[in-house]
């Protein structure tokens, strides 16, 4: 949570603090309707990272973002920091506030694959699902060890100037950088790099990145069954990061009704580059799903 008594006054906690069992996960629920809509942010990031999307879904159905534990508004979990306790907290989470299923799930980057757990958990609930230019084991599986361990230095590195750079004061200088984004409201860039650069946020985001091929065998036998599911792949992505292009194919092929759309010119971000691509995909799941109710 925002630690400085003027910024928890300029940016109050949007949404509820639900206790999923000992510490509490912030949920921002919108609009009415089934299936639910759910938005992860990826790696780092938080429900904030949703605003341009959030919104404009809520005129179709109920849509609710969260922060993971230890990120944005959350208490931080016990480690291990890891895909499937990330999904498990997300089924307390829903069943504790009160949100009923049918769920679409729309996870971006690193959520992708506690997305895919939950929906491996609980088919039963799982209407569809969009996967916003996420990472699969088969990415991180070709990963050389000694770019594994440059990330996760990296990592590291990262929180630890983050942190120098909030006792600085510097953070707000930092939003536009994050986030350089003319499209967000404004104050929005300032928000999301105060949520970021908290102390709790940053070993949360080190303690993920840490843990993010925990789960990659268990992944390895999770199929998507007839789902609607939508995969989009940012250009960036694929233009620079050697087997992204065949490893979207291969995630928008875990469901028999899945398909791949490229965001050309995004960034990874693409919710926030092109959100409207992202809403696109949401809806063409919902309407799919609705027919097969």
């Amino acid at each position: 949570m925002l630690a400085a008594s003027g910024d928890a006054v300029r940016y109050p906690v949007p949404g509820q603090r639900v206790d999923i069992g000992g510490y509490s996960l912030h949920l921002l629920c919108l609009g009415q309707g089934s299936p639910a809509v759910i938005l992860d942010a990826g790696l780092g990031g938080t429900s904030r990272d949703w605003v341009l999307v959030q919104s404009r879904l809520a005129a179709d159905t109920r849509v609710c973002a969260y922060d993971r534990a230890g990120m944005g508004h959350s208490d931080p979990g016990p480690e291990l920091r890891s895909p499937a306790r990330i999904a498990d907290e997300l089924q307390r989470l829903v069943k504790s506030a009160g949100v009923p299923g049918p769920y679409v799930l729309v996870a971006h980057s690193l959520s992708g694959k506690s997305a895919r757990l939950f929906a491996a958990a609980h088919p039963d609930v799982v209407a569809g699902m969009v996967l916003v230019d996420t990472r699969s084991e088969k990415i991180d599986a070709a990963t050389p060890p000694d770019e594994a361990e440059a990330f996760a230095v990296a990592l590291k590195r990262r929180a630890n100037l983050l942190t120098l750079a909030r006792k600085l004061g510097l953070v707000r200088l930092l939003g536009s950088i994050l986030t350089d984004v003319p499209s967000l409201p404004p104050g929005v860039a300032t928000e999301m790099a105060l949520l970021q650069t908290q102390p709790q946020s940053l070993r949360a985001t080190t303690a993920e990145g840490l843990a993010r091929s925990t789960d990659d065998a268990a992944l390895n036998s999770v199929s998507l069954g007839e789902i609607p599911l939508v995969v989009i792949a940012a250009g960036d992505s694929m233009a620079s990061i050697p087997g992204w292009a065949e490893a979207q194919e291969e995630l928008s092929a875990l469901s028999r009704e899945g398909r791949l759309v490229v965001a050309e010119g995004s960034s990874h971000l693409v919710q926030i580059d092109q959100p409207e691509i992202v809403i696109d995909a949401v809806l063409s799941v919902l309407d799919a799903a609705r027919k097969v109710e």
